[in-house]
């Protein structure tokens, strides 16, 4: 269950990745940034940095179809 107030920025719902996590939902970047032993984001309005946006690349890289 979502406590009545959001804390994240972007006011909540089915794709902020505040409110997945509160309800253990899966978030995949989550999953892609604990691989590559990097700091999660806080909210959904937080910058990627330049590690999180290499490793974010990188699987794209290799999941796509050539």
């Amino acid at each position: 269950m979502l406590s009545s107030e959001c804390s994240c920025p972007c006011g909540g719902g089915q794709s902020c990745i505040v409110d997945r996590r509160e309800l253990n939902d899966w978030v995949h970047e989550d999953d892609i940034f604990v691989k590559n032993k990097l700091p999660l984001r806080k909210n959904c309005y937080q910058e990627y940095t330049e590690a999180q946006l290499i490793a974010l690349d990188n699987f794209m890289k290799d999941a796509s179809i050539d």
